[in-house]
């Protein structure tokens, strides 16, 4: 953060500038939650707010990108692998993560469905369209809840049940729906929810 920052004053150097702006905003989540607005206010220069933003934005997608063919084929994998996309989100994500016939991440769509704090609509449709224009044969859903408990909701069960059940129909396999929180995630097909 000190090099991002640029340099210090008089009184203090980039690196106690650092944390004392990591202190103000409340730690590495919080900062990679803020928008340059919020890094103003709490007295980060112009310059710095943008380039404070900008290098969390790039070490997302940095993430993100290197999840490309890691495996899927548990839950524990495929939430490493898509954990990256749900780090410091403040509203519900919902995203697809089209996979080969071995579970390989091929690509994530991101984000499919952005909610509220609450929830996000889901159009079952929407979820394999992905998959049918890259003949993908399988898909994994994966949402956050804002909250950081990631127990799902009703709405959650019964969107994943439903699917299922239209995968199955287009013969593209529904793999698992994992439920991010913070910290922590559940597995949908683990607990039994696509009966």
């Amino acid at each position: 953060m000190a090099l991002v920052i640029g340099s210090g004053t008089k009184k203090s150097s980039a690196l106690v500038r650092a944390n004392e702006l990591l202190r103000r905003v409340g730690g590495m989540r919080a900062l990679g939650q803020a928008d340059a607005i919020r890094l103003r206010a709490i007295g980060v220069s112009d310059v710095a707010s943008i380039r404070l933003v900008a290098a969390c934005e790039v070490g997302r997608r940095v993430a993100i990108a290197g999840t490309a063919g890691e495996r899927c084929d548990t839950p524990e994998l495929a939430a490493a692998a898509l954990a990256p996309q749900f780090v410091h989100l403040e509203r519900e994500q919902l995203i697809v993560a089209l996979l080969n016939r071995k579970q390989r991440l091929l690509e994530c769509v991101t984000p499919l469905y952005m909610g509220s704090v609450s929830g996000t609509p889901v159009r079952i449709a929407e979820l394999f369209a992905e998959a049918i224009k890259r003949q993908a044969p399988a898909i994994l859903m994966a949402h956050n809840h804002p909250s950081g408990d990631p127990t799902p909701s009703a709405d959650d069960i019964r969107t994943t049940r439903e699917a299922a059940h239209a995968g199955r129909i287009l013969g593209i396999d529904l793999v698992d729906h994992l439920v991010f929180g913070a910290g922590r995630w559940v597995s949908l097909r683990r607990i039994g929810a696509f009966s």
